[in-house]
């Protein structure tokens, strides 16, 4: 089976025009996450400690120095589409951001499979990950299944249930499969797993909105 990262939406995954500005944020969003990791695992004396924290003021000031784009749709209108910014910049699957474990995606048939490996900074119990964490991923991997099927919506129903602890630094397969259940209305199986294992399985109910919360940021 391929692998290979796919985005979820039916678009390019970064169109041509701005390819080195999602390049540039992937690579930042990446050292931001290997920075996380390093300051939960590292030992660390208080004198260098606190060298060090001045040292991400000084980057985090350049950051706040530069043009500010606040949320999905900010980044939509100037950088492509809002399926490529929402694809970029979402907190749990975002390509673009450091707070995503990375998870990918792509499709074969009527199903639609995933991998994703949650380093240190996702720890829950001991060598595990944490539950909110995977209850996020498993959200997130069935709502991007569902904007597949070309009915995007927002979760109407979440119900988990954890099978076994999910280790962590480690790939962790994930499979979906989806129902219609009306116009506005799909529902989503899906199971996170390694090596054959279960550690969780998940079923939601997405529903359509009426509103513009996908194109304009409104729920009214």
């Amino acid at each position: 089976m391929d692998k290979s990262y796919t985005s979820p939406f039916i678009t390019e995954d970064i169109d041509q025009d701005n390819d080195e500005y999602w390049t540039a944020r992937r690579q930042i969003s990446t050292a931001v996450n290997r920075l996380i990791e390093a300051a939960t695992t590292s030992d660390i004396d208080p004198s260098t400690a606190s060298a060090i924290a001045k040292n991400i003021d000084t980057i985090t000031a350049q950051l706040k120095g530069c043009r500010q784009l606040k949320g999905v749709i900010a980044h939509a209108n100037i950088y492509g589409s809002y399926p490529v910014a929402n694809h970029e910049m979402l907190c749990v699957g975002g390509a673009s951001h450091p707070m995503s474990p990375g998870l990918r995606h792509w499709f074969d048939g009527d199903k639609v499979y995933g991998a994703v490996t949650f380093n240190w900074s996702y720890e829950g119990p001991p060598n595990h990950v944490h539950g909110g964490w995977v209850a996020a991923i498993l959200d997130h991997f069935m709502g991007m299944a569902q904007v597949r099927a070309g009915n995007a919506g927002m979760t109407g129903g979440l119900d988990i249930r954890y099978r076994r602890p999910t280790p962590l630094n480690c790939e962790l397969d994930l499979v979906a499969s989806l129902t219609p259940l009306s116009e506005r209305k799909m529902k989503v199986d899906a199971e996170l797993s390694h090596q054959g294992q279960l550690t969780a399985s998940a079923s939601a109910v997405f529903v359509k909105p009426r509103s513009a919360i996908f194109t304009e940021g409104t729920s009214t």
